[in-house]
């Protein structure tokens, strides 16, 4: 406990020092791909903006209460349909494999969905350290102290209703292109800002898998065919979780950026497979001084 006070002592010296750390995690992604055989990117016109809420669920298999965040998330998303983004991170001790967990066969619980980025953002966010289930909406309220960013589940439809209608300030479309003979994708990501803003912005992408078949602790009771939901993958951005510069200074209204990826896709993480099928693209745009995304947008990898 002595440890992680002293990390974020420190964390909290930095954050009041500077505006901006970048990467303060340093990460690489091993499976970027060259972009140069990439097609051209096609955009539609948008004329109806919105904001997105972006709803970081952290997760893990051995989380009794865990499910009832995942059920929370799926009521949020069914009241305000295509304003929500939700993503599972499976972190710390509750995410770690446990066979024979609470009984359960010498089979069970031997998933491992825990990944380098989700444990960055866990340390970064301190979930963990708080307890699972927390969640992060836009990430907004960051304080490395007191962790108003985090989020109990009970709260959840309350903080959602409360911030659903934020106007957007800037709109992002992603692009993708998949070849399933190699497994790659090339993702066009570009963005153009409906408000004049200052300030430091990076983009990130993140891989994520829907409608994983597993075990999970459910309040106590070890449920075989639990389905998990949005489960992180990885980060396409090539320098990891913290993402790409996009803009910073003076932004005026109009202001737009493309940026494009390519990435190829495991067989499997860790042993578990990932159907391609099932697969989507989250993108999102945060401020580096606060860490509030200021928008996000998804994309089913196979329509």
């Amino acid at each position: 406990m002595r440890k992680f006070f002293f990390i974020f002592f420190a964390l909290s010296i930095i954050f009041t020092s500077c505006d901006y750390i970048q990467n303060p995690y340093p990460e690489g992604n091993l499976n970027v791909s060259d972009t140069s055989s990439c097609p051209p990117a096609q955009f539609p016109l948008v004329t109806d903006h919105f904001k997105k809420i972006l709803i970081e669920d952290f997760t893990g298999h051995t989380c009794g209460n865990c499910p009832k965040a995942a059920k929370e998330l799926y009521s949020i998303d069914s009241i305000y349909p295509g304003k929500i983004i939700g993503i599972g991170l499976h972190v710390g001790g509750y995410a770690a494999p446990a066979p024979g967990y609470n009984s359960s066969p010498s089979t069970a619980y031997t998933a491992d969905y825990r990944t380098t980025t989700g444990e960055l953002l866990d340390a970064f966010f301190g979930a963990s350290e708080f307890g699972l289930p927390q969640g992060m909406f836009n990430r907004k309220q960051f304080d490395a102290i007191n962790k108003t960013h985090l989020q109990f589940y009970p709260n959840w439809k309350t903080y959602a209703a409360g911030i659903i209608n934020e106007a957007s300030v800037v709109d992002l479309q992603i692009s993708v292109d998949y070849t399933s003979s190699n497994r790659k994708i090339c993702a066009d990501v570009r963005d153009s800002f409906l408000t004049n803003m200052n300030g430091t912005y990076n983009l990130v992408v993140f891989l994520t898998q829907d409608s994983i078949i597993s075990w999970q602790d459910y309040i106590g009771v070890n449920k075989a065919d639990y389905i998990h939901r949005h489960v992180f993958r990885d980060a396409i951005t090539p320098s990891g979780a913290w993402g790409e510069l996009l803009a910073s200074g003076t932004i005026v209204v109009g202001t737009t950026n493309s940026k494009r990826f390519a990435y190829t896709i495991p067989v499997d993480y860790k042993g578990i497979p990932c159907d391609v099928n099932k697969c989507h693209l989250i993108a999102f745009i945060y401020n580096t001084s606060t860490y509030e995304i200021i928008q996000s947008e998804e994309v089913k990898i196979i329509p």
